[in-house]
């Protein structure tokens, strides 16, 4: 039988809030979580969260800004999903001289991450405050 307890999306996002506000920013999902579990600890210590919990919480905060730096990556396939929100991305566009349509890169349909056909592999999450 475990001990650990999972802290309700609610009680978690309140608290990503107050961390992101405080600090103005954090620099990866890992230390988000870590910032926020801290807090969690001080209520429940059998609390515990997943970076990658941490990081689809805070996609679903307005107040919160969920950037991704990326690794460059060669030879990219269509892609059907956002790296960073796992939402529909929708091809970005542009006529060639030859008057036809190639896709150039992609944008995220919900949280607005957009890539072009050679960067799309996320390694780091910023979490920012709207409006900074």
């Amino acid at each position: 039988m475990s001990d650990r307890k999972i802290p309700s999306e609610e009680k978690v996002a309140k608290i990503i809030k107050s961390v992101v506000k405080s600090r103005l920013r954090v620099e990866s999902q890992e230390e988000l979580a870590r910032l926020v579990l801290k807090q969690l600890k001080k209520e429940n210590k059998s609390y515990t969260l997943s970076p990658s919990r941490a990081k689809r919480i805070a996609l679903g905060i307005p107040t919160i800004e969920v950037r991704a730096k990326t690794k460059r990556k060669v030879g990219l396939r269509k892609i059907e999903s956002c790296p960073v929100c796992d939402s529909k991305l929708k091809p970005i566009k542009v006529k060639n001289l030859l008057n036809q349509w190639i896709t150039v890169g992609y944008k995220c349909t919900k949280c607005g991450y957009q890539s072009d056909l050679e960067s799309f592999i996320p390694m780091k999450y910023l979490f920012v405050l709207k409006g900074i």
